[in-house]
Formats: C-alpha cells, sequence, structure tokens
C-alpha cells in the first residue's frame, strides 16, 4: 500500500498530521519545513514514535527563486525553473506516483509551488484551526481579481495558492456547515480537528506528550492563569520595549488569581523568563493545543492579544481575547 505524505510548515500543523497518522492505513511520511523551530530535535522525537515510515526536513530558504516576469515568460521556464532549484541545486525530488495522497497546509510555500512544478496533486488542509470557517478570505478574492486568473487556472500558468490551483484534489474544512471559504461544496471535505482532538485515547495523548513536552510540567497548579504571547515586533506592528510593556500591563490587568503561564508563540523569541521571573514558561515551540489534554488541571483563565490561539484551547475556565489597541491603552504601556 502506498503511503501518505504529510507536510508541515507549523508546530500546530505538526500536531494535526499525528493525530491523522494514528488512523493512516500504513506508516505516512513527513516533510518538515526547517521554518519550524527546533525542527531537528522534533523529527527525531516524530521518528522515536514508530508512526512514520520517515520524516524528513526540507530548507525552503536555500532553494532560488523561480518567479519570471511577464506571461510568456511564466508559461514557459516558470515551471522548469521551480523544478530546477528543488531537484538540481537542493537534490531533493518528489514523486507524486509513490503516494496515496499528499496532504499540504501551506501552498504558497516553496514545497507548495514545488508539487505544482510536478503536477502533483495535494489536498489542502487548515494552516490554523478552522481557518476556512473565518470570516476573512481576502487572500484568495484578491488572488482571483489578479490578470488572467481563469486563463492562468485553466492553463497552469503561474502558481495559484490558497485551493485555486486546478488540481488540488480537496480542501479540508473543520466544518461543511461553518464554511465560509470561497468554494463550492463539493471542492471540501469536512474533517473536524476538535473531533479528532476529542478522540484521542490516553495512549495516544501519552504519545503527542513524548513529542511535544521537551520539559515535565507541574503537577497541580489551582488557579493557575496562562499568557498566550504573539511577537508583534516582527510583523512591524510595535517595538520590543512598547511589546514589553504592553505584556506587563496584560499580566497585570488579566493574569492574576494564581500562578503565571507563558506560552509564547513559536517564532517569538523573547525572553518572557526575564520579563515575569517567578513565571512557568513553557517551550514556545509546543502548539499550545497540547496543554488541552497535556496538564492534570485547568487554568483558571487564559488570555491572548490580537490571536486565535484561543479558538481551540479549552484548557481554561475563562478565555479573555484583547485587540492589539486595548492592550496597547492599558494603563503602563
Amino acid at each position: 500500500m502506498k503511503p501518505d505524505l504529510y507536510i508541515c510548515h507549523t508546530p500546530y500543523q505538526v500536531l494535526v498530521e499525528v493525530c491523522r497518522a494514528f488512523g493512516a492505513p500504513c506508516p505516512p511520511e513527513m516533510l518538515l519545513s526547517a521554518s519550524v523551530p527546533g525542527a531537528g530535535a522534533l523529527a527525531k522525537r516524530l521518528e522515536a514514535t514508530g508512526l512514520f515510515a520517515n520524516v524528513r526536513i526540507f530548507d525552503e530558504e536555500k532553494c532560488g527563486n523561480a518567479f519570471q516576469e511577464g506571461f510568456l515568460r511564466t508559461l514557459l521556464f516558470q515551471r522548469l525553473a521551480g523544478r530546477r532549484n528543488v531537484e538540481k541545486y537542493y537534490g531533493f525530488r518528489l514523486d507524486g506516483a509513490a503516494y496515496r495522497d499528499v496532504y499540504i497546509h501551506n501552498d504558497w510555500s516553496v514545497l507548495g509551488r514545488y508539487l505544482q512544478d510536478k503536477g502533483i496533486s495535494y489536498i489542502l488542509c487548515e494552516d490554523t484551526f478552522a481557518s476556512t470557517c473565518s470570516a476573512d478570505h481576502s487572500l484568495i478574492l484578491r488572488q482571483r481579481e489578479q490578470p488572467h486568473f481563469a486563463l492562468r487556472r485553466a492553463l497552469g500558468c503561474g502558481y495559484l495558492y490558497w485551493g485555486d490551483w486546478k488540481k488540488v484534489k480537496a480542501i479540508e474544512t473543520e466544518s461543511l456547515a461553518r464554511a465560509t471559504v470561497p468554494f463550492a461544496r463539493e471542492r471540501l471535505t469536512e474533517r473536524s480537528q476538535k473531533a479528532a482532538f476529542a478522540a484521542l485515547t490516553k495512549e495516544q495523548k501519552a504519545l503527542l506528550c513524548s513529542v511535544f513536552l521537551t520539559a515535565p510540567l507541574p503537577a497541580d497548579c489551582a488557579g493557575a492563569v496562562l499568557l498566550l504571547t504573539r511577537d508583534f515586533v516582527s510583523e512591524h506592528l510595535t517595538d520590543e520595549a512598547t511589546q514589553r510593556r504592553m505584556y506587563r500591563a496584560v499580566a497585570k490587568k488579566y493574569c492574576v488569581g494564581g500562578p503565571l503561564f507563558v506560552k509564547a508563540h513559536p517564532r517569538d523569541t523573547s525572553n518572557y523568563a526575564a520579563l515575569f521571573p517567578g513565571a512557568v514558561v513553557l517551550d514556545r515551540t509546543m502548539p499550545s493545543e497540547v496543554l488541552n489534554f497535556a496538564l492534570p488541571f485547568r487554568f483558571a483563565r487564559a488570555v491572548t492579544v490580537e490571536s486565535t490561539v484561543l479558538k481551540a484551547f479549552e484548557a481554561a475556565d475563562e478565555k479573555v481575547s484583547l485587540t492589539l489597541d486595548e492592550a496597547l491603552a492599558l494603563p503602563g504601556v
């Protein structure tokens, strides 16, 4: 039997695909982008589970730019340049016929473009929890407003993302009933990640913890409060000093009444141990959803700023989601 191939660009996507692997008919393969923090160590932990036939790391930044200027050059040379950059200069090759299905969450990536260069059909998965059910699909709509969109799609000229490529086999959604993504219903297939998390057995939860927990968690912290961060500095939305003051102000107002836990976004490299002495700073590479089943206690409150992270978070009695403007308006910022 042919294995499936999972292509992941974030820790959350790895979590989703490990859950999928539990029900795979034969051990799947995984391609892990080097953009995932700690990708090398994570790959070793994934291989140690015995779930996967192999886990390979792909450094997309090593591949050159295949984009061409002009319709004719794009039509004639872009696919060739894309394959050459990956296969000749990186020494990496995929054969679509070797897999039953290929799953990818970010088809705008180098690996996503490579699948299109090779004509390999794929199933597009949600890049974050229930992203197909969100109100904003402006990227897809703007793509469809580009010149010659229909012709490009028909001819396979250039790259089309977010499910618009003509050889996308299916687009996964958390809920067919709630999906707002602008595609015909027959192109969508329902796979509820919330249901997948709820169906995990005790043994499967333990295995997931072995993959994502790199340090022991406290056994009991009654009344604990969790602060989930996002790095606004790297997004040029604020400066570092302002961000530090903002998170101090958020913690002062909302993270009171019990021990403070801090879970940084995987790309947030700020030193929260220094910012919050005495707080329990969790591994930033761990998907926050793991806390839904990894702890023997619940948080009294979970707090975040301008983030969707709380959509799939169920380990808190109360969830507080502030806008960036609301957080910046707090006293002390």
